[in-house]
């Protein structure tokens, strides 16, 4: 395996618990009732975000306020995610699969530039070859970023390992043909993700040895 395509928000970034708190603000800014705790959170998470909206109480039909509440939702979130870190694990990761020749890049939902800034302080740039987002702040699917880095960087999907924390991270690899490792540290929960049928992970140092040829 040479490539490792890794997700950002849950999976590299340790957000969960500051997208729950974000989330309930918003909930009561629209009078919608609040999600009780993480696995409330997990078991309604889900893309694309519209529908995972919709769950939630939002209009999501043209004229209602999903747009307005998206907004909101990134005003709230940008702030509060100032406070977050790394999952405990990460920059080790990176750095040992760097160091083992492995190319590492981030697919995210998340619009590019807020993508690009939330990467900054954390100076993964040695590692990444490159983090790539969305143009919107919408986060409908990541497919699309997927499949051109792969046709960009030509890279055999047989050879290409998908990390990350939701069934959408599953679902992109499984369309391009590649390997996924599933996270359960992110938006949702360890018996979700072991259902999917895919290896899931406690701790973001073990995929390393996904990446060995016994493991295949």
């Amino acid at each position: 395996m040479r490539h490792v395509v890794w997700d950002w928000n849950g999976t590299l970034f340790d957000d969960l618990h500051c997208v729950l708190g974000v989330t309930n603000q918003l909930l009561d800014e629209f009078e919608l009732p609040p999600l009780a705790g993480v696995p409330d959170y997990q078991a309604v998470f889900r893309f694309p975000v519209a529908a995972y909206y919709a769950d939630l109480g939002f209009d999501t039909s043209p004229g209602g306020n999903f747009e307005a509440a998206s907004l909101r939702y990134i005003e709230l979130y940008l702030a509060a995610a100032r406070t977050c870190g790394l999952h405990e694990g990460a920059a080790e990761t990176l750095a040992a699969l760097h160091q083992d020749g492995v190319s590492q890049v981030v697919v995210s939902a998340s619009e590019q530039q807020n993508l690009v800034a939330q990467l900054a302080p954390f100076g993964l740039d040695a590692w990444l070859d490159a983090a790539l987002g969305l143009t919107d702040i919408y986060a409908a699917s990541k497919k699309a970023v997927a499949e051109r880095w792969l046709a960009e960087a030509g890279a055999d999907p047989a050879e290409v390992v998908f990390v990350g924390d939701s069934e959408h991270d599953f679902e992109i690899a499984d369309a391009l043909g590649a390997r996924c490792v599933l996270f359960s540290g992110g938006h949702q929960s360890h018996a979700h993700l072991a259902s999917l049928g895919v290896p899931v992970i406690d701790d973001l140092r073990d995929v390393r040895r996904f990446l060995q040829p016994q493991s295949r």
